[in-house]
This record gives C-alpha cells, structure tokens and sequence, in this order.
C-alpha cells in the first residue's frame, strides 16, 4: 500500500493532535510541580479539563450518562478515598455500638456517681418553665451553699439545654442514658474523625488504639455530664487552628464558655498554636488569641447569669487548682490522683501512645512540624494534669492517641508528597519498579507487625470490658503448684461489670416518695452525705437541703456550717439533733441506710430524735421539738459506738491473751 500524499499525512497529524497535547500537558506538570511544588501545581493543573469542556463537541460533553455514572464510581470505588470513607463510617458504627454497650449494662443513669440524676431533673425544670413561657427557674435547694438562689449560676447551661429534646422522646432516666451516648459518640467519633481528615495511615490501627486507650476514659465518657462537649468544641477549635479558619474561634468560644467551665482548654490550645506558627514563621500570629479571648471576655458578659457566672468561675478556680498541695475540705474521689499502679494499669494504651509520640518527633529543616508539636506541648500539659486528678482521664487519654498519630505521621512522611489526582493522571506514564527482596522482606515484616499490634489491640479491648478471671480456670489442686498459683489467681473486673455494679436506678425512690407526701413543703432536709443530693433532688423537689454537687459549695459559702456538718457526721458531737434544727434549719435528718451508723445512733440515743421512715436504703430521722425518751429499738439495734467498739476490742484482747497462757499451760504438762 503506498504511503498517503504529505497533504494527507499533515492533515492525519493535525486530526491526532490531542495525542501531542497529552504529552505537552504532562511535562508542563512535571517541570511546574518541580519548580512550584504540589500544593501550586495542584491547584493550577485543571487546564486539560478546562480545554475539553470548551472544545469537544456538544455530543461528546455529555457525561452523566448511566454508564459513564458507573465507571466513575467503579474508579472512586477502587481508591484509597474511598476505603478510607469505608473506614470511617466503620468507625462510626464500631463507637455507637461500644457506647450503647457501656451506657445499657445497666437501668441507671451511668457511671459512679448520681450527678446524672441532676442535671436532667434540671433539664426538665428548664424545659418546663420555657414550655409554660417563663425564662430560668429559681435555684432554690441548696440555700446554704454558693448555689443558693441569689447566687446561682448554670456554668452546664448549654449542655442543659441540649438535653431538652431527648425528654421529648424519652422519659427523664433513658432521655439522660440517650444524650450521654449521642454526646459520647460524637466525642470519641471528633477525634476519630481529626485522623481522618488529615490522612493518618492504617486508620483502623489507630480506631483500635482509641477504642483501648483508657478504660477509665470510657467509663467516665459514658456519665450523662459535659465534658464529652469538651472534647467535641476542643476538636472542632484544633481544626480550625490547623486550617487557620481563626475567626470561627470566637463564635466557638462563645458557646464553650455556656456549656462547660472548662473552656479555658481552648484558649491554651491557640495560644498553643501561635507560638508554634511564631517559631516556625517568625511573626505574631495574635488572631487565635484574639478571637478565643474575645469568645472569652463575650460568653461571660453576655450571659443569662452574669455576674454570678464569675464569681462561681473564680470558686471553681481557687479550690480546684491546686498544684502540690492538698484541697482545703475534702472532695469528690474523681480530683484525687491515682496511683503509680492505677495508672499503669488503667491507662496502659495511652501512656505508651505518648511515649510513641515522644519518640517519633522530630523537627525538619529546621521547623517544627506544625500539628505534632501542638499536641505535644497540648497533651503534655493533659498529662500533668492527669497526675494532679482523675478527672482528667476524660481527656488525656484520646489526645494522646492524636500525639501518637500526628508524630507516626510526620517521621514517616515523604519529603515532597504527590496530590492524590496528580498521582493518578500520571500512573499511566510511569513504569513499574520491581521491588528487590530486601524491599519485599521489608514489606512482610511491615504488615506482621501491623497486624500483630492490631491484634494485642483488638485483645486488649476485649480485656477492658470484660476483665479477666482465672481463679477458675483449673482446680483448687492444681493452682498451688508452684509457678502457677500467680497466673491462676488474677481476677479483675471490667469495664461491663464495673457499669453493671451501680446502684440501682430507683434507689432511695421510696424514701424520697415518702417525704413528699409527708414532709411539710419547703421544709430543708439534713442530708448527711453531700453526694445523696441529685437521687434526692431528681425524686423531690418540694424541699431543700443541706449540701450537694460538690463539699466546696458549702465550704465557700459557709465555712462555719462545713466544719460543723463535718464534725457532726463523724459523730464527735453527743447531741447533734438541737444544732442540726438551729444551725441548720432542719427538722428531718436523711441518711443511707448503710451509711452514719454512729451519728444516727447517737441521735436517737439522746431522746432528740424518732425515725420517722425506714427501709433498707435509707433512713428518715425526725427531730423532736423537746427532749424525751430513747425509741426502745434504738437501744437494742443501734450499732455500738467507738467507745463500746474500744472497750470490746480490750476485752477481745485480754480474752486471746488468757487463752494462749492457758494454752501454754497446757503444753507445758503435755511435755511434762
């Protein structure tokens, strides 16, 4: 066949000429990602798509056809995107259904303590009011504390307010159970979600090392109060510190400071961040300080509580920030620190993420990388705080997994990383290297170890919700042999048994209906320990009472009053039931069924008081208005006081030791 005219040929080129352009396109992105770098050249390398939009043929623009539809999600469907969108919508589903495993184990208002109970009865009370067009209700049951009505102030408000609609669904027990998983869910998913977003490898690695980064975290996550709000505004505020999207810090702020009185975190956190960005930029980078600081100064002026907002702020402050001393009065167990051991043995996954964290850091070219060195510095001033007080287990230990992950980042990060569409557009051009066994024996290794540690995860979680117990696992016989017996006799609980060892939901319900129909309205209530109050509070709202949400609210207030209850309670007073109705105010005394023997038994031994209701939770004492005789089964039943203990114990002692002297008389003529 003899070869077309040039004329022809010429044409037939010019007709191919998309096949040059291909090529010209393709070395203009190699020579201007060489010399501008990917972020430039990532967003001016649209120009093949702009040429073809405007140039091809109306017929051959049509692209939502169904087929060219399908090929383009079977393309999606193969990324590493799209196996990430897999990834997170796993994770989504894997931390609902572990909060909703925690918070149903057991009919109460999870965990440990019963501040739930407050908080949703106080939802209800807002919501209440705003139904029948009234604004804040008046806080009238702790007269006696910093709370009282004249001072009262909500620093919950927010987080009370978002309580209201599940109570338009449930009733106030499962309304609380079902806000403290939605709030939960979507603490753990913001971290979870921070990963995502900034392309951390081997995401479902990192979802398991969250899911066990503390069982402490968990269980204190789990209780229907704030701070699962907390770490949702911490995390949206580091986004946007890390987008440098500074002005949205102000609104947030704002919000931060009506929901929870832990909104300074967020202030440390741009403070943080601008002095990273001063180092590595050398300039002042004031807008995040700035706009959290305005969000400050703002949330607190412009607030439905103002001013006592602040005043309750500065008591928070002034008894709870305490470093290397001891608080002033005693306080709830959750601000006292663990032990060497606890911590070890509660927040295992976490602290060796910070050691991770420590080890893989490491500045490059001369700066540092951004987002590590912020949660460096930001969890390690958790940390601190982590050994000054439990309470922050509900902080740390999610952090800490970021630090790990933001540093595992950074060491492994290529130099110059290729944007994902770059990347693909220029596959087709490049050959293929074949891996040398050195890199094929690297690669194996690689993911053993990977799929290794996933399993002492996937463990290790298993280990923190069920706990472990071997003290049945072979017969009494065998776990004496010597080297087994330590192995055979662990027992701990986890995190299920713990949630399902509360309290039962309706405890003191029957004691406290009992004091509705009986006790005079707007009588107060000597309740004899501070952490009864919100079971109390959540059944009865016709009366007032002593103390309750925290010892320091009566202790600011009434320092007088605290030492008194203090005493009295510890039954170091003889006849405490006068005092209680002068200095207190109070008529009926209140009491744990198990709780302050010696106190109630001192109360009816002195003919001052009559128990007016008892039931094997709790015990309702009514104070005489004159002095009489002692109930008969106050004398037969009450339990012996610490002189009567001392003396029985003497008598133990002197009856032990007449009969080992008896004993030795007796060996003695055996011999003989």
């Amino acid at each position: 066949m003899n070869p077309p005219p040039k004329f022809y040929f010429a044409f037939y080129l010019f007709g191919r000429i998309d096949i040059y352009f291909d090529f010209v396109i393709f070395f203009v992105r190699i020579v201007s990602f060489r010399l501008a770098g990917p972020s430039s050249i990532y967003k001016n390398l649209r120009m093949e798509e702009i040429f073809n939009d405007k140039h091809e043929p109306a017929a051959e623009t049509i692209t939502d056809s169904p087929e060219r539809t399908k090929r383009n999600w079977k393309v999606w469907l193969g990324t590493d995107e799209a196996i990430r969108q897999v990834y997170l919508v796993f994770g989504l589903f894997a931390i609902v259904l572990l909060m909703v495993l925690l918070q149903f184990s057991t009919t109460a208002i999870c965990c440990g303590d019963w501040d739930g109970y407050y908080h949703i009865k106080w939802s209800s009370l807002l919501w209440e009011n705003f139904r029948q067009g009234r604004w804040l209700p008046e806080f009238v049951w702790l007269p006696l504390t910093v709370l009282n009505s004249q001072d009262y102030a909500d620093h919950h408000f927010v987080f009370h307010l978002l309580q209201i609609p599940f109570l338009w669904f449930f009733e106030p027990v499962t309304a609380a159970k079902m806000a403290a998983v939605v709030f939960g869910s979507l603490a753990v998913f913001s971290v979870y979600w921070l990963m995502f977003y900034y392309k951390i490898e081997y995401l479902i690695l990192w979802l398991l090392a969250l899911l066990t980064c503390a069982s402490s975290f968990f269980f204190r996550i789990n209780m229907a109060k704030a701070p699962p709000l907390t770490i949702i505004y911490t995390i949206a505020g580091i986004y946007l510190l890390f987008e440098r999207k500074y002005v949205w810090l102000l609104p947030l702020m704002f919000v931060f400071v009506w929901t929870y009185s832990l909104f300074p975190m967020l202030f440390i956190a741009a403070l943080i961040w601008a002095i990273i960005i001063g180092w590595n930029e050398r300039k002042l980078e004031w807008q995040p300080i700035a706009y959290t600081v305005g969000g400050m100064i703002l949330g607190n002026i412009i607030n439905p509580y103002f001013p006592q907002n602040l005043r309750l702020l500065g008591e928070h402050f002034f008894t709870k920030f305490k470093v290397g001393s001891d608080f002033a009065v005693s306080v709830g167990g959750e601000w006292y620190p663990f032990s060497g051991m606890e911590l070890l043995t509660h927040l295992p996954v976490a602290l060796v993420a910070m050691l991770i964290g420590y080890i893989l850091f490491a500045p490059k070219n001369g700066k540092l990388p951004e987002k590590a060195t912020f949660f460096l510095m930001f969890v390690t001033i958790l940390l601190a705080a982590q050994f000054r007080s439990k309470r922050f287990a509900e902080y740390f230990p999610p952090f800490a997994i970021l630090f790990a992950a933001f540093s595992w980042k950074e060491f492994f990060a290529p130099r110059l990383e290729l944007p994902e569409d770059f990347k693909r557009d220029i596959e087709p051009y490049l050959d293929q290297e074949k891996k040398t066994v050195r890199q094929e024996t690297y690669d194996t290794l690689k993911q053993v170890g990977i799929w290794s540690l996933g399993i002492i995860l996937s463990i290790w979680m298993i280990y923190n919700l069920t706990g472990i117990d071997t003290t049945n696992w072979v017969s009494e016989e065998r776990k004496n042999t010597v080297g087994l017996r330590a192995l055979f006799s662990l027992k701990e609980d986890g995190l299920l048994s713990n949630i399902r060892g509360n309290e039962a939901n309706d405890k003191y319900s029957r004691a406290m209906s009992w004091a509705n129909e009986n006790i005079p309205e707007g009588e107060r209530i000597y309740n004899c320990n501070w952490d009864n109050f919100p079971k109390m509070f959540f059944y009865d709202t016709k009366h007032s009472y002593v103390w309750g949400l925290d010892t320091n609210y009566l202790y600011s207030k009434n320092p007088e009053l605290y030492k008194l209850a203090d005493e009295i309670n510890s039954g170091k007073v003889n006849d405490p039931a006068p005092i209680i109705r002068e200095k207190f105010g109070s008529r009926f005394i209140f009491s744990d069924a198990k709780d302050n023997e010696n106190f109630m038994a001192k109360c009816l031994e002195s003919g001052w008081c009559e128990t007016a209701y008892e039931d094997d939770e709790a015990i309702f004492l009514k104070i005489r208005d004159q002095k009489g005789d002692a109930p008969e089964e106050s004398n037969e039943d009450a339990p012996p006081t610490p002189e009567e203990l001392k003396q029985l114990e003497e008598e133990e002692k002197k009856d032990d030791a007449n009969a080992n002297v008896k004993q030795n008389i007796n060996d003695e003529d055996e011999e003989n």
